[in-house]
């Protein structure tokens, strides 16, 4: 080996060991390479010497906030097209392969989307998992999976249907209210909603809207609210540290009814409930 590839050695970020630890079901089926390693060095070298901060490329990271207020904050960007960039949402692990401005991406996953890459704000460098048929080709469990720092880039809708409300940090819910004829089979509850969250009575509802400092938007349809709200934590705690706590209290479900104080985490939009557990071995 010459005084050059020994350096190339040096400096490349994956060797068998380190690239194993990525791999470890790959490696148990298939065993890494020495291939498979020049293989992953040689994508790390090509992505990250042809990222940019003006241009987004093809496998560059995007946070995201749609018009729904959905943060998705590792969306991926597809392509870049004479200014357009293919998104999706919520992607898997991107194949890819090079050609002559970088990479191609072959992603699954969902919603996609398209965006002027204008409007799109460069915010930083980050690494992200990328993949390739390994060695032994196209197989089960054939892919080998590395890391490569990319583009990070922002984009938030400009016309927000909920104001500043997003899921970075608020929870959203879908509550609907049930009619008449429906309550007696819905187990008498006057709202539910798929997230596991109903009310018997309007009183329950207001009580839930001012304990986790929610606010009611119109939904998608005439019995359908759309929630926003602090998100939950319960910390269970002692008798006596209870009782020190100077918070307002109000009621909790936690393997029955039980009483609760509330505290406010108002810059990560969580509301905390402390409550005491009872020993039932006493």
């Amino acid at each position: 080996m010459n005084t050059k590839e020994v350096e190339k050695e040096q400096n490349s970020k994956y060797n068998i060991e380190s690239l194993i630890k990525k791999n470890p079901y790959y490696d148990k089926e298939h065993r890494i390479t020495q291939a498979d390693v020049n293989m992953a060095n040689s994508y790390v070298e090509l992505i990250e010497n042809t990222r940019s901060c003006t241009t987004p490329k093809a496998g560059d990271m995007l946070r995201y906030t749609n018009q729904h207020g959905d943060y998705y904050p590792y969306a991926h960007i597809e392509n870049n097209s004479n200014g357009i960039c293919n998104i999706c949402e919520s992607p898997s692990v991107p194949f890819i392969g090079a050609n002559t401005v970088g990479i191609r991406c072959n992603t699954s996953g969902g919603s996609w989307g398209d965006l002027e890459a204008c409007n799109l704000r460069y915010i930083g460098r980050e690494d992200k998992y990328f993949c390739d048929w390994g060695h032994w080709g196209a197989c089960a469990n054939g892919a080998v999976h590395f890391t490569a720092e990319v583009s990070v880039w922002e984009y938030i809708h400009p016309e927000p249907l909920y104001r500043d409300y997003t899921t970075e940090k608020w929870r959203k819910l879908y509550i609907s209210r049930v009619s008449e004829e429906r309550r007696k089979d819905n187990g008498g509850y006057l709202y539910d909603s798929m997230d596991g969250i109903a009310f018997r009575t309007e009183n329950e509802f207001q009580q839930f809207l001012k304990d986790y400092k929610g606010e009611v938007f119109k939904g998608h349809w005439d019995n359908q609210s759309i929630v926003w709200c602090y998100r939950e934590l319960q910390k269970q705690v002692s008798q006596q540290e209870y009782d020190t706590l100077a918070l307002s209290q109000t009621s909790i479900y936690c393997n029955g009814k039980r009483s609760a104080k509330i505290k406010y985490d108002d810059e990560n939009k969580t509301v905390i409930f402390h409550f005491v557990m009872s020993n039932i071995y006493q």
